[in-house]
């Protein structure tokens, strides 16, 4: 019987019209008790006719109460606090009403309503309204709802998100999930109920709560804003300890008084878990900068170039600039921004960094105010096995983007550099240094009005070619995982909060600083491995195996943020430190980089990486091929020879030959 009952209940509900009904006479049946509370329960002492006059009365004002708020179109067995708000506001409106009736009017009116009448019909009919919802929905769940739970749930965050949590899991008919018990870190807490769900200490629930009652899920519901990385860590760890699924109620402000369900409750990603407190910017800094400024993005269909876009858009940048060379990415991009926003302003442009001719035309058509440039190679590996692409693209780009910032007046010109510029190991990392070298000569060189800002990061979590999604992919295959090295740490930031870092460094900066950002705690790659496996429901080592690779050519076993010759001064932002910079020549830079690149085509790679180091003596690199290149003589383009320590000079190449390969800076 129960069970025909409750499939009818779930295929059913009352209809809006008859819950308006039982409202209405709930105000009438509350008039009549208000009489006769005024008149201690004496029927023969009630006017009949006074009722009628003020039934005539009530009734209307109660129905356009009920008609604002429409507290009748809620499915009461899924009721919410909300919809107990929206009875107390139609409710509360049509008191207030019904006593300034009563105020302006005369004792001697037909519609005369006494305040006590008034009150106590409020107060009865609101008693009566919520009592019997609440009470209805009680027996639905309690003896219609009865059912076999397959997962037992913990919610972490005992406030509003927290129950907005619990009772989508309750409103949920399909849902064979049954909250158990709150955890919080409010002490006042422990002890009590919400909801009729326990709340208890981290440490209680891990200890008792969880295995007594073989708990499957814990979800986090505190937003991103309130809840403390730490503690987040602490959850999740423990949670992988024992095997437990965890999950994220993404905060939405727009929740708040509506409706939640457990269809939006998400996975907890590795990007979550790393990311830092969140960051808090200087806004109003970053908007006035940008919205009367035409804005170049280079390498803008990349991870951190096409955050940087959208940042620019959501700040109402004048127009932004989107200049690349990977057209599908680019497109993609363009795609995304129309459908997101309403009109904004932007052009895309398909570019090389490397083409002067046609960075020139774009200059002279858009007249950017400010410039970020994020295009470059970026894979240690790649840029090993190529080191002329690397100069070419990462030193020749960047020598071409700042020249031409000069010639056409840009304000301001924002770098995007790496921590592996600092004492590099490898190639990719040298060319960033040189160009680091190349911007602070540009800004300490007397006549340039153009400000040069660099900003110096670690790895971004989710960037195209990271490890992050690169050990995705490996979980999805069944493994292994592999990793070049057991001790091999990084620094990890996530993108949207290096690309607001890159912003706010861009407008804080007044030229020739490197902003350096406060990346938190290295992180042990095969610890991260690990985390990403369990988090995707597998054992470490047992269901999917870490594999030890070696390490790569190049590749360094920690990163820095500094070199022994720089050293930090704080900011108003406690995330961005200014690096102490050392004093360039910019006509020995200039020259330097000029025969450098010249050189791309000509020398062979070893000769190429062995000039690098001479440019950046502190450039060691971790690459066999190049590691002995402390000996090696170099031959400059203009003819010239240059030995180091122990070495020989070796026959020039012919200068005719330099001469056809200097198209990249003779444009």
């Amino acid at each position: 019987m129960k069970r025909k009952i409750n499939k009818y209940l779930s295929r059913n509900y009352l209809p809006k019209w008859f819950i308006l009904i039982f409202d209405l006479s709930t105000v009438i049946f509350s008039l009549l008790l208000a009489h006769l509370l005024v008149n201690r329960l004496h029927f023969t002492l009630l006017d009949r006719d006074l009722i009628l006059r003020q039934l005539a009365v009530t009734l209307p004002v109660y129905f356009t109460g009920f008609l604002i708020f429409r507290p009748f179109t809620e499915v009461i067995r899924h009721s919410t606090l909300e919809y107990v708000k929206n009875i107390l506001f139609a409710l509360t409106l049509s008191m207030i009403t019904l006593l300034l009736v009563s105020l302006s009017v005369p004792n001697t009116s037909f519609f005369y309503i006494t305040s006590i009448i008034i009150l106590l019909q409020y107060f009865i009919s609101t008693g009566i309204m919520i009592v019997s919802r609440v009470s209805i929905k009680t027996i639905y769940h309690s003896y219609f709802q009865n059912k076999r739970y397959d997962n037992k749930i913990v919610i972490y965050g005992a406030g509003e998100l927290g129950h907005m949590a619990s009772s989508a899991f309750m409103n949920n008919t399909n849902s064979r999930s049954k909250v158990i018990a709150f955890l919080d870190d409010n002490r006042s807490l422990h002890g009590k109920r919400i909801g009729g769900i326990p709340v208890c200490s981290i440490e209680k629930a891990f200890q008792k709560v969880i295995p007594n009652n073989n708990v499957t899920d814990v979800i986090i519901a505190i937003s991103q804003d309130k809840l403390k990385k730490s503690n987040k860590q602490k959850i999740v760890d423990l949670c992988i300890e024992k095997g437990i699924k965890i999950k994220l109620v993404p905060f939405n402000s727009t929740w708040v008084g509506e409706s939640l369900n457990t269809n939006q409750f998400k996975e907890l990603n590795i990007e979550d878990l790393l990311g830092r407190d969140p960051i808090k910017l200087d806004k109003k800094k970053i908007k006035e900068g940008v919205q009367d400024a035409v804005v170049l993005v280079t390498g803008a269909a990349g991870s951190i170039g096409s955050e940087i876009v959208r940042q620019l858009i959501a700040f109402k940048a004048k127009k932004v600039v989107l200049l690349d060379q990977a057209e599908s990415p680019l497109y993609d991009l363009q795609n995304e921004i129309l459908a997101a926003n309403n009109n904004p302003v932007f052009e895309v442009m398909i570019a090389d960094v490397t083409n002067k001719k046609k960075l020139r035309k774009i200059f002279e058509k858009y007249k950017p105010n400010i410039v970020f440039n994020a295009a470059a190679y970026k894979h240690v590996p790649l840029m090993e096995e190529f080191p002329g692409e690397a100069l070419r693209v990462n030193i020749g780009g960047t020598k071409i983007l700042a020249d031409l910032s000069v010639e056409y007046g840009v304000s301001k010109f924002v770098f995007i550099s790496t921590d592996k510029a600092v004492n590099p190991a490898n190639v990719m990392g040298a060319s960033k240094r040189i160009s680091e070298i190349y911007i602070q000569s540009l800004a300490q060189n007397n006549g340039i009005a153009t400000k040069f800002i660099t900003t110096r990061f670690g790895n971004v979590l989710g960037s195209n070619g990271s490890v992050v999604p690169l050990f995705k992919k490996q979980i999805e295959a069944g493994g292994p995982v592999t990793v070049t090295h057991k001790e091999i740490t990084r620094y990890f930031m996530t993108i949207p909060e290096a690309c607001q870092l890159v912003l706010e460094a861009g407008f804080m900066g007044n030229g020739g600083e490197i902003f350096v950002f406060d990346m938190g705690e290295q992180i042990k790659i095969y610890n991260l491995a690990e985390k990403m496996i369990s988090l995707s429901g597998y054992v470490p080592n047992e269901d999917i195996e870490i594999k030890i690779t070696g390490l790569r050519p190049g590749e360094k076993l920690y990163e820095e943020l500094l070199n022994g010759n720089e050293h930090l001064q704080h900011t108003y932002n406690d995330k961005i430190m200014i690096g102490d910079v050392e004093k360039h020549n910019y006509l020995q830079v200039n020259r330097d980089v000029i025969n450098l690149l010249n050189s791309v085509d000509v020398l062979p790679d070893n000769e190429l990486v062995a000039h690098m180091k001479t440019i950046v003596p502190e450039f060691v690199s971790k690459n066999s091929e190049y590691c002995l290149l402390d000996k090696v003589p170099i031959t400059f383009s203009n003819g010239k020879s240059k030995v180091k320590p122990n070495g020989k000079p070796k026959k020039p190449h012919p200068a005719k030959t330099i001469e056809k390969k200097t198209l990249l800076i003779a444009n």
